[in-house]
Formats: structure tokens, C-alpha cells, sequence
């Protein structure tokens, strides 16, 4: 009975080892370079300031940080504001926690992030998924620096 119990728990060790030690972490189900189409729109702005919203493809990429973190790499943004090219220089928004979407992909749950990024805050929410093939969906809002409003930036695979 002993020996049946001690070869229970060696089992048990190799299964949790292997699974611990597994490369398909849900960050490296997320990890990958992603060509979408970005919207980026305006939000908050004061009645009477009009902003079109801009739609460009961009290369979205994602790094796998820890087992069930990323660092996602937004790419640079440009606008006219009010007559005025502004330009949001490539942001990395880091440490995102991500889940098992329960069909080989991973969900990301909407997590609020705050960071110092080149001596300017960037704070905001992001969520979204991405799938088992690489289907991407993606929304993050957030403010920069000490903008008077918030950038709100819909990422989606290219159909």
C-alpha cells in the first residue's frame, strides 16, 4: 500500500511538472505579430469639436511577459486636432493579464493600467481576445500625458 501511494505521488509530480514547465502558456497563445486595422476615435471631446474618426493598418505585437502576462506594443499614432498634426509616439502597455478563452485562444479581461512611458503618464482600460487563428479584437481607451481627452483605438484582423 505504501509503494502504490509513493508511485500515486511521483505520477502526480511528473503531471503537475509537466504542466508547469508546458510551453503553451495563454501568453504564448497571444504572442505574435498581428497586421489589423486600427480605428482610433476621440472620446470626451467638448460639444462643437469635430473629429473624424482615422481607420490605417498597423502591425499590432504581442509578447509573452510571464505565463499569463503580455506586453502589448501599440504602434504610433498620428491626428489633426483642431488644425494641429499631433503624433502619440509607439506605446508599450505592459504586464496584461490574459485567460483561456476555453477554445485554444486567450481572452483579455478588461484591466485597468497606469504607466510612465518616456516621462509621460499613460493610463487607461484594454480588453479584447485573441483567437486560436489569430483572429484579433482589441479595444483600448486611454489618455496620454496630459491630454483633455481620451484616445479610444478598436483593433480587429483584417478580414
Amino acid at each position: 500500500m505504501k509503494k502504490l501511494f509513493q508511485m500515486g505521488i511521483a505520477m502526480l509530480s511528473v503531471i503537475v511538472f509537466s504542466a508547469c514547465t508546458s510551453d503553451d502558456t495563454m501568453s504564448k497563445r497571444a504572442e505574435g505579430k498581428y497586421t489589423v486595422e486600427r480605428e482610433t476615435n476621440m472620446v470626451g471631446l467638448p460639444v462643437g469639436i469635430p473629429f473624424t474618426p482615422i481607420t490605417n493598418t498597423v502591425q499590432l505585437n504581442v509578447k509573452a511577459v510571464a505565463d499569463y502576462f503580455v506586453n502589448i506594443t501599440l504602434p504610433s499614432t498620428s491626428y489633426n486636432y483642431m488644425g494641429q498634426e499631433m503624433t502619440i509616439q509607439e506605446v508599450v502597455i505592459k504586464n496584461i493579464p490574459v485567460i483561456d478563452d476555453l477554445k485554444n485562444g486567450v481572452s483579455i479581461p478588461k484591466h485597468t493600467f497606469k504607466q510612465e512611458e518616456d516621462g509621460k503618464y499613460i493610463e487607461g482600460t484594454i480588453s479584447g481576445e485573441i483567437e486560436a487563428d489569430g483572429d484579433v479584437d482589441l479595444t483600448i481607451q486611454y489618455r496620454y500625458g496630459s491630454m483633455p481627452f481620451q484616445i479610444k483605438q478598436e483593433f480587429e484582423t483584417i478580414d
